[in-house]
């Protein structure tokens, strides 16, 4: 029976727009295992009864209860239980659970090294690398990326067009909240919990920028620093100098739920690009680099790119830039000491108009495939 509640949970993820972890059409045993680390089998027992997010999917605790056949008191002192420690969510007395990026990193929002934490991350690294489920973490069966590259404008060339949200300044600046927290990035506390993060010399833990609900969600639990938009925008160019790259939602709404700050070797969606066979990990900018006559090689540039998209021309006296590995994050040109590296308009890429339209294609991919 146990064992049942947790295939339920599963079953109800795989309902969702990216589905559920699976090997061979059958539900991954090791992500299995991991939810049994997020839900007691009594937690399970009631749990199994909910829907991933959206807007009609939410059930009260009555429904709950009625669905499951136990006393709606004991139903409501579960939820409310699983709710305060984030494992599902709660709106008002609606209840669902996690969205996908919940339930993977609910172990990794906090520094501190909990009981089940390095459990975790080992079933985490099974599922989500060996066994390959980052395709669809990333984006659709058809590669549809779930992410986009969000550049700053100093890194854009004074003369190019910079359109409503393409860049990170602009987005942070026309958010209609003002609510804004930086919470510990869970892709790099999960591989410094486990003492594998490559990156521990060159970047600090460093933090997310959530935004709006989120933001006030993770400042409740103790996870999350609430800041100014004025401190968000500092804080991102800070990182942003120091080399991790800005990636957000796949689309130009302004309200955007998160701002990532990535390093190539932690981050789940940028090592589709640097790690993986993934070129769709990430929806690139509409800009590449270009340096002009005033390059004088020193490859300081080089030496900042995750991708592997600069290289010396010898012949051209200069640095030059493959589109194809690129994503037009600006981060090479930030400290280039003659400012010849900018980011210049290439065209290739759209992201969607709203969140409503990214997660529908997304859905409508995933079931068609």
């Amino acid at each position: 029976m146990d064992e049942q509640a947790y295939i339920r949970i599963a079953e109800a993820i795989d309902r969702g727009p990216q589905r559920a972890p699976k090997v061979d059409g059958q539900f991954s045993k090791t992500f299995l295992a991991y939810l049994k680390l997020i839900y007691t089998p009594e937690e399970a027992a009631i749990i199994q009864y909910l829907n991933m997010p959206a807007k009609y999917n939410f059930k009260s605790a009555g429904q709950v209860a009625d669905e499951s056949g136990l006393d709606i008191d004991t139903v409501k002192e579960v939820l409310d239980s699983a709710a305060r420690r984030n494992a599902i969510f709660r709106m008002g007395d609606q209840y669902s659970l996690l969205d996908i990026p919940g339930i993977l990193n609910y172990h990794h929002f906090s520094p501190e090294i909990g009981p089940e934490d390095v459990t975790a991350a080992r079933l985490y690294q099974d599922f989500f690398i060996k066994e390959g489920y980052y395709k669809l973490y990333e984006g659709s069966e058809k590669g549809t990326p779930i992410v986009r590259t969000i550049p700053v404008s100093r890194a854009i060339a004074k003369e190019e067009k910079v359109l409503t949200n393409e860049e990170a300044h602009q987005m942070i600046t026309n958010q209609q909240t003002n609510d804004f927290a930086l919470v510990p990035c869970p892709c790099r506390t999960r591989t410094e919990k486990m003492g594998i993060r490559e990156c521990r010399d060159r970047f600090p833990i460093a933090s997310c920028i959530f935004i709006g609900a989120g933001a006030k969600l993770f400042t409740k639990l103790g996870l999350g620093k609430m800041v100014t938009r004025e401190q968000a925008l500092s804080y991102f160019d800070e990182m942003q100098d120091l080399g991790l790259v800005g990636n957000t939602d796949n689309y130009l709404n302004p309200n955007q739920s998160v701002i990532c700050l990535c390093c190539e070797c932690c981050c789940s969606q940028v090592r589709g690009r640097t790690r993986w066979d993934n070129p769709d990990s990430i929806l690139p900018s509409n800009f590449v680099s270009q340096a002009d006559e005033n390059c004088i090689l020193c490859e300081t540039c080089l030496d900042r790119c995750f991708f592997g998209a600069l290289s010396v021309d010898e012949d051209a006296g200069r640095v030059v830039c493959d589109p194809e590995k690129c994503i037009g994050c600006g981060i090479c040109t930030i400290t280039c000491p003659t400012e010849a590296l900018k980011l210049h308009r290439y065209e290739r890429t759209r992201p969607f108009d709203s969140r409503k339209e990214l997660w529908t294609t997304i859905t409508v991919e995933n079931r068609e495939a």
